[in-house]
């Protein structure tokens, strides 16, 4: 086989630092914009990203050619910077994220459910949705 094949669709949560609602219009749009970009640059593929005022959702095809970790690190680094420099805030993410496999047939799905975060969000908090995606995860039985 002469080339790599790699489908490595992720679902990536992570938050602003202590919590602070910085994420507000216009400039979460915008910040999610550059995420698009940083996402390309680092040759992924941006497929749908969401959040509300402390927290983004991210689904997306990661790199080949980078780890997980890497990648992780260069797009929090450089949106955090964009903001600082858009905002002139003392903006910055939390330190960890969670990164969750997505198989194929569930893109759709995992899709739907970042476009519909600010609805979500208005019945339950982000620790509650946080802890029950761990828990959906950890659940070893399907």
């Amino acid at each position: 086989m002469p080339a790599s094949y790699c489908h490595l669709a992720l679902h990536i949560v992570f938050s602003t630092r202590n919590r602070v609602t910085w994420l507000k219009e216009p400039l979460a749009d915008e910040m999610h914009r550059y995420m698009v970009e940083i996402i390309s640059n680092l040759k992924g593929v941006s497929i749908q990203i969401g959040g509300i005022e402390d927290h983004v959702h991210i689904l997306c095809l990661a790199p080949k050619d980078i780890s997980v970790v890497e990648f992780m690190t260069k797009l929090k680094a450089n949106s955090s910077k964009w903001f600082r420099e858009h905002s002139k805030l003392d903006f910055h993410w939390q330190d960890g994220y969670a990164a969750f496999s997505v198989s194929k047939s569930q893109i759709p799905a995992v899709k739907e459910y970042i476009r519909n975060q600010k609805e979500h969000h208005k019945h339950r908090t982000y620790e509650d949705e946080f802890e029950s995606l761990m828990q959906k995860h950890l659940d070893t039985d399907g």
